[in-house]
């Protein structure tokens, strides 16, 4: 089973969610960023490294918000998702094709991946 980390940052009643590139697999779908665990670090030090590499933001993690195990063709992936805060740095796009802040409202006007849809929905029932 693969680990995959994601963060979800709020800041002002709005949650920081990102659109991959054109060119990636599920190519303009929308997600909570994050990334693969690297051998040798924690889940925190991963989603800490991967918030960093992809958009420059330092973040400090303040707990789990939630973990699934997604099926991907012959694949299991482990998530865990982190609440977290942004900290330092300015945002830029490094491998994100768009990113926005969103509200809860908004949420559902954006098209996640399927990985992501149960963040989402967990987010929304906890209105």
């Amino acid at each position: 089973m693969k680990d995959v980390t994601a963060a979800i940052i709020k800041d002002d009643g709005r949650y920081l969610i990102c659109q991959r590139g054109a060119e990636d697999e599920c190519g303009l779908l929308w997600e909570f960023p994050g990334g693969k665990l690297e051998e040798g670090e924690s889940l925190e030090e991963c989603i800490i490294r991967e918030i960093k590499e992809e958009l420059e933001l330092d973040i400090k993690v303040l707990e789990v918000f939630t973990t699934n195990v997604y099926h991907f063709d012959s694949k299991e992936i482990l998530f865990t998702v982190f609440n977290a805060e942004i900290t330092g740095g300015s945002m830029r796009l490094n491998v994100h094709n768009d990113a926005r802040w969103v509200t809860l409202e908004e949420m559902p006007l954006y098209e996640f991946m399927p990985a992501d849809v149960n963040f989402v929905e967990k987010l929304l029932s906890r209105r």
